[in-house]
C-alpha cells in the first residue's frame, strides 16, 4: 500500500502563510493611513483654531487706543531710558485690532524715519498683558561716539558721521564729554568746512571722516584720557601748509601737533599713526603728561619735539567756524 504524498500539504501550509503576510500588510497600511489621518485631522483642527481666535480678537478683543505699549528689543547698553522712551513716543499706537497691518507698515516707516535708528529688523505683535497689546521693535540703532563742533553749538554723531538729533552749546558741554568715572567720554571734532545736514543725514567732508578715524583709532586707550579735542581746521594745509594738518588739544589747553590724518600712506614725510601712538604713549609714562607740562609735544617725526622751556601759550590754527 502506498504512502500519502505530503506535497499537498506543504502546499496548502504555504497558501495559509502568504495570506497570513497579505492580512498583515493590509492591517498595517490600515494603521499607517489611520495615523496620518488623525494628523492631518489634529493640523487642520488647529490651524482652524488658530482662525477662530484669529476673529474673536479682531472682532471681539479690540486693544483700547493709546494703551499700546512698546517694547525694543535688545536695547543697547549705551542708551539710556530716558532715549528709548523718546524712540519709543515716536511709534504709533492706535489700532483696533492685535492682527492690524497697517500698524506695523506705520510703524516701520516712522522707524525708518528716526535719526537713531539705522536700520529696522522687525516690528510685530505680542502678548503683554493681554494679546496684541504690546508691540515690539527689534532695530540697531546709531551709536554716538563724538560730538562736532559747529558754531556755537556741538552735534552727536556716530561712527559713519550721522548726524544725531542731539546737540550742546558750551554751557552744557561738560555733562557729555566727561563720564561719571571722571574720563572723557565724547571727544570733540572742530574745524570741519561743511555745515551740518539734518538729522538722520550724513555729514559730509574728508575733514570730519579724518577726525572720526582719529576718535577711532583713540577708543579704548587710557593713556590718551587727557585728549579732548580733535583740531581739522588746517586739513589738507588749507590754512598754512607748513603747520600740522591735524592738532589734538588736551584739557590743560595745551596741543599734540598729530600731523597728516591717520589713513595718510606717505610715511616718508611723518611716521605712521601707530608710531604717534607709541610716542604719545612714552611722553606719558616719562612726563606723566600727554603734553609733558608743554605748550605742545610734535609727534609728527621719530625724533619728537618735547620743549625744554618753559610753558608758553600753545600756537592755534584759526577756526573757520568761530
Amino acid at each position: 500500500m502506498s504512502k500519502p504524498k505530503p506535497s499537498k500539504i506543504v502546499s496548502s501550509s504555504k497558501k495559509l502563510a502568504r495570506a497570513d503576510k497579505e492580512s498583515g500588510r493590509k492591517d498595517n497600511f490600515s494603521a499607517v493611513f489611520l495615523h496620518l489621518f488623525r494628523v492631518v485631522l489634529l493640523v487642520g483642527g488647529l490651524a482652524y483654531l488658530v482662525m477662530v481666535t484669529r476673529k474673536y480678537i479682531e472682532t471681539e478683543v479690540p486693544v483700547p487706543a493709546g494703551q499700546l505699549r512698546v517694547a525694543l528689543v535688545n536695547k543697547p547698553v549705551w542708551m539710556s531710558d530716558y532715549l528709548a522712551e523718546q524712540i519709543a513716543a515716536t511709534v504709533p499706537k492706535n489700532s483696533s485690532s492685535a492682527f492690524d497691518h497697517d500698524l506695523l507698515v506705520a510703524t516701520v516707516k516712522k522707524l525708518q524715519k528716526n535719526p537713531w535708528v539705522a536700520k529696522v529688523n522687525q516690528v510685530r505683535r505680542v502678548y503683554g498683558q493681554q494679546p496684541g497689546d504690546t508691540l515690539e521693535v527689534d532695530c540697531d540703532f546709531r551709536a554716538p561716539i563724538a560730538l562736532v563742533k559747529w558754531g556755537d553749538n556741538y552735534w552727536l554723531v556716530d561712527n559713519d558721521g550721522f548726524v544725531l538729533p542731539e546737540k550742546f552749546t558750551a554751557e552744557n558741554l561738560e555733562k557729555i564729554t566727561i563720564g561719571r568715572d571722571g574720563r572723557t567720554s565724547f571727544r570733540i571734532v572742530q574745524g570741519v568746512h561743511l555745515a551740518p545736514p539734518e538729522s538722520g543725514k550724513k555729514w559730509g567732508g574728508s575733514d570730519l571722516a579724518a577726525g572720526l578715524d582719529l576718535v577711532k583709532l583713540f577708543y579704548g586707550k587710557l593713556f590718551l584720557d587727557e585728549v579732548t579735542a580733535i583740531d581739522v581746521s588746517n586739513f589738507a594745509g588749507r590754512v598754512r601748509r607748513a603747520d600740522p594738518q591735524v592738532t589734538l588739544q588736551t584739557r590743560y589747553g595745551t596741543q599734540i601737533w598729530w600731523g597728516r590724518p591717520p589713513n595718510s600712506k606717505d610715511f616718508f614725510v611723518e611716521v605712521s599713526a601707530a608710531r604717534k601712538l607709541e610716542i604719545l604713549r612714552a611722553v606719558v609714562q616719562q612726563h606723566g603728561r600727554i603734553d609733558a607740562n608743554q605748550a605742545y609735544v610734535d609727534v609728527r617725526y621719530d625724533d619728537y619735539l618735547v620743549p625744554t622751556t618753559q610753558p608758553t601759550e600753545a600756537r592755534t590754527v584759526d577756526d573757520p567756524n568761530k
